[in-house]
């Protein structure tokens, strides 16, 4: 089986590395537009107490971050993508289910001409069959 980046232990390996790419690049930013967290990291006493800080501004942030995507995902102009996209989709799996009829009504056509092929053959094996028996029988009385 091929995969786009070698072995399955490579595709997660990249995932892997993405991720912490992904969270890397967004803590660095995080860390570039609050003044005040960089500030008490700053004058933070080890690396614990540094941790702590972090933990309490991502918390403290998180929550409002949250409720910020909570409002954009609620606002009437996503909602009305959304609907969109939903009406899409089920034109696409109309289009589609119309498309699997056909072909299926194609392949039954195709089997049912197949089928009336051979119950043809094997009704003209069976009068030849028959015809061989008759001719026996008759040889025999």
């Amino acid at each position: 089986m091929g995969y786009a980046f070698g072995t399955p232990s490579a595709l997660r390996m990249k995932k892997l590395s993405l991720l912490l790419g992904t969270l890397g690049g967004g803590l660095a930013g995080y860390l570039f537009s609050n003044t005040h967290l960089r500030e008490q990291l700053s004058n933070a006493k080890d690396a614990e107490h540094a941790a702590k800080l972090l933990g309490q501004h991502l918390q403290k942030d998180g929550k409002k971050l949250a409720k910020q995507v909570q409002e954009f995902i609620e606002s009437d102009e996503v909602q009305r993508n959304i609907r969109k996209a939903k009406v899409f989709a089920q034109q696409k799996m109309k289009e589609a289910k119309k498309e699997l009829d056909s072909a299926l009504a194609a392949g039954q056509k195709k089997a049912s001409a197949t089928a009336k092929k051979s119950v043809k053959r094997a009704s003209v094996a069976a009068k030849k069959t028959a015809r061989r028996m008759q001719t026996k029988v008759r040889k025999l009385v």
